[in-house]
């Protein structure tokens, strides 16, 4: 759970989003993610700390150069973990994070779910994103 909650935490940042998004579409190195961001080299060093600290990201030295990659795995742990939160026999051992949640609620807030999945349907498209690459305007996905 604590690992759920720094991948949150690292995605809670517009820039490492931007990365994210740009590292979704192709593997690239930190100095190639300033360029496309028009940021210093020391601020995107700063975010990919972050990204690679959560598991988010992983890099590979090629030549002099780190190339960075999305880390699939993450993803697919953050959507079984929004999957479980949409699902009414969601169970997860709250103990930890000092929360109690009632078995059953009387109310359901349909706002929270669609936001769940609207947050769902983001990161699937990112991890989507992530196996495919482009080459003119058509998609290739890679296994």
């Amino acid at each position: 759970m604590a690992n759920i909650a720094q991948i949150f935490k690292a995605l809670g940042d517009e820039t490492r989003l931007k990365i994210l998004i740009i590292l979704a579409s192709r593997r690239i190195c930190a100095k190639g993610i300033a360029k496309h961001l028009a940021i210093s080299d020391a601020a995107v060093s700063q975010h990919l700390k972050v990204l690679k600290e959560a598991g988010i990201i992983v890099g590979e030295k090629i030549g002099y150069y780190v190339h960075y990659n999305v880390q699939d795995k993450t993803f697919i742990e953050i959507i079984e973990f929004i999957n479980k939160l949409n699902n009414d026999d969601f169970e997860i051992n709250t103990c930890k994070l000092g929360v109690k949640i009632p078995k059953k609620c009387e109310v359901e807030c349909k706002a929270t779910r669609i936001k769940l999945s609207s947050l769902l349907l983001t990161i699937q498209y990112i991890t989507h994103a992530a196996k495919c690459t482009v080459r003119g305007s058509i998609w290739t996905l890679h296994n």
